[in-house]
């Protein structure tokens, strides 16, 4: 392992591999040196730091794919007059938008500022390009760790890809740090010494990230997401401070919700899979749920249930209706648990906690609702345990992608009251995304 290894790109830019494990490969019989390969946790470009300690970024900026889309603010004004055969171009960055503070962290959203290169002040050009980025700024005053700043610009983008719909990517992080340079000053006896100076430092971070390339790419229309910044301009600091606490205890939902995002092209069996069961565990994790108290189960039901097993005959006694210790022991476990509701009654219930905040036609009917808790948990359980008949039954094609789409809606709608959305605006929001994407699971027709 190597904490810190500095090097040159071949443009002699100055670069430094932060955490770096490392493996010497060597081919047996095969003569030469052998390669020593590192996994790199962090590249900084642009500057070197001698040791760790040297690592204090003041703050950090992060461009996101599509986040200009979402924020829609532009500095930018074009206007045309015909009439003098003239066209032009300004640039006002709109003012920066404070979050709040996560933590020793205060965040703000920025956009881009008007450099000017002195330099070319007598060109003359023939095209202009003007462009605005958005930027997540972390500010770190009080120089909390870099794997701290890393978690809160994932939370952020998590919670964007959330909002869009759509996976959204870091594009570019670029940080400011204080960097001790030393110069050579001679002194009035003509010696040369050196002297530490101290001067910021524009550098730019590097990390691995999960479907990088696939998921920039990725282009959602404004129409398409379920909520834009001019939804939450008020409270969006509010609403990121909120999921970073909700990731923290509905982590298994959050992280089943993200990988359907996150996965390009996911097979339709998956994604469902993933949304059911994450609507599953919040449920479980919300309400827990459970048909008797587990004590007076234990104490009544579950106690006659032992007493059979206990006297019921073994295999080796009644070869053909007797049972094995194995299938004994797997029953006394089995058996133990049967308080907590089924999945069928988890969604039912779920969906009757947020019923009032989806449109008034949402799936129709009560009975349809509870018609499709049962066709959804039962393609569930055929598609887990691959029992061939039920797996014939289950939803396929059309219906499973109903099936799908309807519990992202409800998971949605459950996940915006945990963000403390006002249920005026959950309304809207809903209402406005059916309007778009009208695809929830319908009762066969007969």
């Amino acid at each position: 392992e190597e904490i810190i290894i500095l090097g040159l790109l071949n443009n002699n830019e100055e670069i430094t591999l932060y955490r770096c494990s490392g493996r010497i490969k060597s081919v047996p019989f095969v003569k030469g040196r052998p390669t020593l390969l590192f996994n790199i946790n962090y590249i900084f470009r642009k500057v070197h730091f001698q040791n760790e300690q040297a690592i204090n970024l003041k703050s950090l900026s992060v461009q996101y794919s599509n986040f200009e889309q979402w924020i829609g603010k532009s500095g930018i004004q074009f206007s045309i007059s015909q009439a003098e055969n003239k066209g032009w171009m300004s640039y006002q960055p709109p003012s920066n938008i404070h979050l709040g503070n996560i933590g020793d962290l205060d965040l703000h959203i920025t956009f881009s500022q008007i450099y000017t290169n002195p330099f070319t002040f007598d060109t003359t050009y023939y095209k202009g390009n003007l462009e605005q980025k958005t930027y997540l700024t972390i500010q770190n005053a009080c120089n909390q760790p870099l794997d701290e700043c890393v978690n809160v610009l994932l939370s952020f983008a998590d919670l964007l890809s959330f909002a869009m719909t759509k996976p959204t990517s870091v594009i570019e992080i670029t940080g400011k740090v204080d960097v001790i340079y030393s110069n050579p000053v001679q002194q009035a006896d003509g010696t040369i010494t050196l002297e530490n100076k101290l001067l910021g430092n524009e550098v730019i971070i590097m990390f691995g990230l999960w479907n990088f390339k696939e998921n920039s790419q990725i282009n959602p229309l404004s129409h398409e997401m379920l909520f834009l910044f001019g939804d939450v301009e008020n409270i969006l600091g509010e609403v990121f401070k909120m999921w970073v606490d909700k990731k923290e205890i509905y982590k298994s939902v959050f992280d089943l919700l993200m990988t359907t995002i996150y996965t390009p092209n996911p097979y339709l069996h998956s994604g469902f899979l993933n949304i059911i069961q994450a609507l599953e565990a919040y449920h479980t994790i919300k309400f827990e749920g459970a048909y008797q108290d587990k004590k007076v189960y234990e104490k009544g039901l579950y106690k006659k249930f032992l007493e059979v097993l206990k006297y019921f005959p073994s295999e080796s006694v009644d070869k053909e209706n007797g049972i094995s210790d194995e299938f004994r022991n797997a029953l006394k476990g089995k058996l133990k648990s049967q308080t907590r509701f089924t999945l069928e009654t988890r969604l039912k219930e779920t969906l009757s906690s947020v019923s009032s905040l989806l449109p008034n036609n949402f799936m129709g009917s009560r009975d349809d609702r509870e018609l499709f808790a049962r066709r959804a948990s039962e393609t569930r359980n055929a598609l887990t345990h691959h029992d061939k008949e039920k797996r014939e039954q289950a939803a396929k094609d059309q219906e499973l992608f109903q099936l799908f789409d309807t519990l992202t809606v409800i998971l949605q709608t459950c996940l915006l009251t945990e963000l403390h959305f006002p249920d005026s605006a959950i309304k809207i929001l809903m209402k406005r995304n059916r309007g778009f994407r009208a695809k929830e699971w319908r009762p066969p027709s007969n």
